[in-house]
């Protein structure tokens, strides 16, 4: 990696300097927009980018949950995901979405997930099929046009069914004016569209500057390796408390480093043999590493900062550490109990904020799973891709700085932290590391990750002994998540 300055791109690849200072209020990411008070998720609200059509008579303000289709769900939740919420909460949140049966609720996922993994793509393939796309009041048109070209050129629906359902989800939507453009470009997509979309690239999907941030940091072959393993759905993968072999012949699944489990799955994995029972949790093999690191001994006192859902404490727990998890959000701490009593495991829950929790003593190791711009996590959040933008990551840079300079404080000497982010922006890794280690005159220094402690990952090992998973790396196994691992000694 260089730390030359790239003036003709657009974006901060200069890496952003790191204030040595706490993080003032205005310094915190910003929030997504909320939406409005009183408004049900089923009913299409205004996008950050078209305020204007709650108050149109183009139909914005229609319930469309009272529509016994799949379709419509899927529409409401891209209008929810496009204003700003996070993809699993508009699935959770989505009152009609329980109501349809299994098949459906599959092809609600399949339809909304596959609609924002190539957003790009299909944008590129209809933009020449109209001499204008629905704009202003009319905007959110362009979604049922998205969900109409997902069926025909990927989810390969047969022509007439989505020609037909798209025409008439742009009139119960309430854009009747647009239901010939609807019908025109459908049709000519069931002609003409897969040769066009064949002449687009994965590399579309991206927005322009994660795109020239991958290839200007771990060159075009990755870029493009990474983009094309985040348009395919993930595989599911696990973590078991003991017994790893015999669970895969249970669930049916590959033993993978000797740690975790991967399966193809798509649908819910509460209902699989051992979930109730708290056998085993959900966890990405990659985000699985970061708590192996921290070579815990039994009756270790550990804090787990950042650490709902729970799946590092669980680790933590089952490696004999005495754990306190910390989150600052009460509802992720909420989740984090229920998966904590799943596992009949036991743990100090704490709600505080980790920029200025102290603890009532010294403790013997620190994970650190900061907030992240999340950009190594795509293809299980393809809602990132539109989500996240440049400016986020020197905001989201500031919180990790002072989460985890204040952690340190907490340790007793020769005490550990380990700092993970799930990014694959450097500013929120290799920077923040080197920032730290300079700007700690000789109290810390990096403990040396070794090939040997991080099996797979071996070839993630970087020089200055952190890790640096990138996804194009292990395409042979169907791809992991991004991270950036780093473990830091207190000298004394």
């Amino acid at each position: 990696m260089t730390d030359e300055k790239t003036p003709s791109q657009p974006t901060r690849l200069d890496r952003p300097v790191l204030k040595l200072s706490p993080a003032s209020k205005t310094d915190r990411p910003r929030k997504q927009s909320s939406r409005p008070p009183g408004k049900k998720l089923g009913q299409p609200t205004a996008s950050r980018s078209a305020t204007k059509r709650s108050t149109s008579k183009a139909g914005a303000n229609k319930d469309t949950t009272a529509l016994p289709q799949s379709r419509a769900i899927a529409y409401d939740i891209l209008l929810a995901v496009d204003d700003g919420t996070q993809l699993d909460k508009a699935l959770a949140a989505h009152e009609g979405l329980p109501k349809l049966d299994v098949r459906d609720r599959k092809f609600v996922r399949l339809l909304v997930t596959t609609s924002l993994r190539h957003r790009g793509q299909i944008e590129k393939t209809i933009a020449p099929m109209m001499s204008r796309r629905p704009f202003g009041a009319q905007q959110s048109a362009n979604l049922i046009l998205l969900l109409g070209a997902v069926q025909i050129l990927i989810l390969k629906t047969g022509a007439h069914a989505a020609v037909n359902s798209t025409v008439e989800l742009m009139r119960t939507a309430g854009f009747e004016r647009l239901c010939g453009l609807a019908n025109a470009v459908m049709r000519r997509l069931s002609r003409e569209g897969e040769a066009r979309f064949q002449t687009t690239s994965h590399l579309d999907n991206l927005p322009d500057w994660l795109q020239k941030s991958w290839t200007f940091y771990w060159g075009s072959e990755a870029a493009d390796s990474m983009a094309s393993l985040a348009m395919r759905p993930p595989s599911l993968d696990i973590t078991v408390r003991e017994n790893p072999a015999e669970w895969a012949k249970r669930l049916d699944a590959t033993v993978i480093d000797g740690y975790s489990l991967r399966r193809d799955f798509d649908g819910d994995p509460t209902q699989l043999d051992g979930f109730e029972k708290g056998e085993w949790w959900v966890q990405d093999i990659a985000a699985a590493l970061p708590a192996r690191l921290m070579k815990i001994r039994p009756n270790q006192k550990v804090i787990d900062l950042c650490a709902a859902p729970g799946g590092k404490t669980a680790q933590l727990v089952a490696a004999g550490a005495k754990v306190t998890a910390i989150d600052q959000n009460r509802k992720r701490l909420d989740r984090l109990r229920r998966n904590m009593k799943r596992l009949k495991m036991q743990a100090n829950l704490v709600l505080a904020d980790g920029t200025t929790f102290v603890p009532d003593w010294p403790v013997d190791a620190v994970l650190v799973d900061a907030p992240c711009s999340a950009t190594g996590t795509v293809r299980r959040r393809p809602d990132i891709l539109a989500s996240r933008q440049p400016e986020d990551i020197a905001a989201l840079q500031q919180l990790q700085w002072q989460l985890t300079t204040h952690a340190l404080g907490w340790l007793q000497p020769h005490g550990r932290l380990v700092y993970a982010t799930c990014s694959l922006q450097p500013e929120e890794g290799e920077d923040i590391i080197k920032a730290i280690i300079d700007g700690g005159d000789g109290q810390y220094a990096l403990d040396p990750i070794t090939p040997e402690e991080v099996g797979i990952f071996a070839k993630s090992c970087t020089e200055s002994g952190c890790v640096r998973i990138l996804p194009s790396d292990y395409q042979e196994i169907g791809g992991v998540d991004g991270f950036f691992v780093a473990r830091i000694i207190r000298l004394g």
